[in-house]
């Protein structure tokens, strides 16, 4: 007899069993990236974000740089133009005079030519007088450098003449002397003029290539921009992925908890699932949830875990669910609760609905993860 009554409860337990198991069946837990890699890709694109930023602050430097360069060609570049503008003029300054000591030299070549006419004229009357001996030598004398050089000549001549003769000569050898200078400093000017424009082609392509060299940078500058635009918005739709993930339980937790707390000390009913009958852990989760905000009907603990997206310990908040392996029967994920934040969790098991610390050695054994509600 009691062999009997023990098989018909074995019976029954197993039948059970399967109609708890079965209303879980099937539900495979949802394939959906979990809080955790979505927090990796964010500080993934945070990262990145980083150091898109360090390469613009770098490129904007660089640019800087570049800029202050370009800007030092310019300014150099007008400061040749300026210098080629004064060697112009200097140029110019020195043609006048040439052209002015030419016209001199001419006024100087003419008073010459008279003097020396003039000289010609009283050493012809001289050698009439008697008192020169060659007046062939007088005649036939080129000019007055000729004929300061005839001995015959400064004979018969005055001193006065002699000394007229000496000063026309210095100021044709002063005249020409400075007619050398100019030519000279024209030379030099015209060179000068030369090198000048030479530096300026060369920095006038210099400022080319700079200008070349901004445009590029101002290329990059937008692609960086773009990349961080990018980025940002990839971040944002992270961040608002973590927040939807989490601001349902957040929201709701308040009433979750008011729920949850209203059944404390119901003592542990396999199978049951509402205040009349008592609760399991699976039907004391799916009773709260389902009168605070969602609607999930009567679920196992796969069931409950199925509509969750695992998240790491780190990252747990107050209206998470804890999950347990091997707590009965050996089975994964045979326990289910309520998290309320400071390592404690609202739950009912063998003791009745209570409050568990998860650091308890016996439910830190049998910790398996934490589940965020979709």
């Amino acid at each position: 007899m009691t062999g009997r009554r023990l098989a018909k409860s074995v019976a029954v337990f197993g039948l059970l069993f399967l109609l708890a198991f079965s209303s879980s069946l099937g539900n495979i837990p949802a394939k959906a990236t979990s809080l955790d890699n979505l927090k990796k890709q964010q500080a993934s694109l945070q990262q990145k974000g980083k150091e898109l930023d360090k390469q613009l602050a770098k490129l904007k430097n660089n640019k800087a740089k570049k800029q202050q360069y370009k800007n030092t060609l310019d300014e150099k570049a007008v400061n040749i133009e300026q210098q080629i503008d004064s060697e112009n003029r200097q140029v110019d300054s020195l043609n006048a005079s040439i052209k002015q000591k030419e016209a001199a030299i001419a006024d100087k070549q003419k008073m010459v030519d008279t003097d020396f006419q003039k000289l010609k004229n009283r050493v012809c009357a001289i050698y009439m007088t008697g008192e020169a001996s060659n007046l062939e030598v007088v005649l036939n004398a080129k000019n007055v450098m000729d004929l300061a050089d005839k001995t015959e000549v400064l004979r018969v001549v005055s001193e006065h003449d002699t000394k007229l003769i000496n000063t026309l000569k210095a100021d044709l050898d002063s005249i020409m002397a400075q007619k050398a200078e100019i030519e000279k400093n024209r030379l030099q000017a015209t060179q000068a003029k030369t090198t000048l424009e030479q530096q300026e082609k060369q920095l006038s392509d210099l400022s080319d290539e700079a200008a070349a060299a901004l445009g590029s940078m101002d290329k990059n500058r937008k692609s960086i921009e773009a990349a961080q635009a990018e980025n940002a918005k990839e971040t944002a739709r992270i961040s608002q992925r973590i927040s939807k993930s989490s601001g349902k339980c957040v929201k709701r937790f308040p009433a979750i908890l008011a729920e949850a707390k209203k059944y404390l000390g119901y003592p542990y009913v396999w199978g049951g699932g509402n205040p009349r009958t008592s609760f399991d852990c699976s039907g004391y989760v799916s009773w709260v949830l389902n009168h605070s905000g969602w609607n999930i009907g009567r679920r196992g603990v796969d069931g409950l875990y199925a509509l969750c997206t695992p998240v790491p310990s780190s990252s747990a908040m107050a209206g998470d669910l804890v999950f347990y392996d091997y707590t009965y029967g050996g089975l994964p994920r045979s326990h289910v609760g309520i998290y309320v934040g400071n390592g404690k969790a609202i739950q009912c098991d063998s003791s009745g609905v209570e409050y568990v610390r998860l650091s308890n050695s016996y439910w830190r054994k049998h910790f398996d993860c934490f589940g965020r509600l979709q």
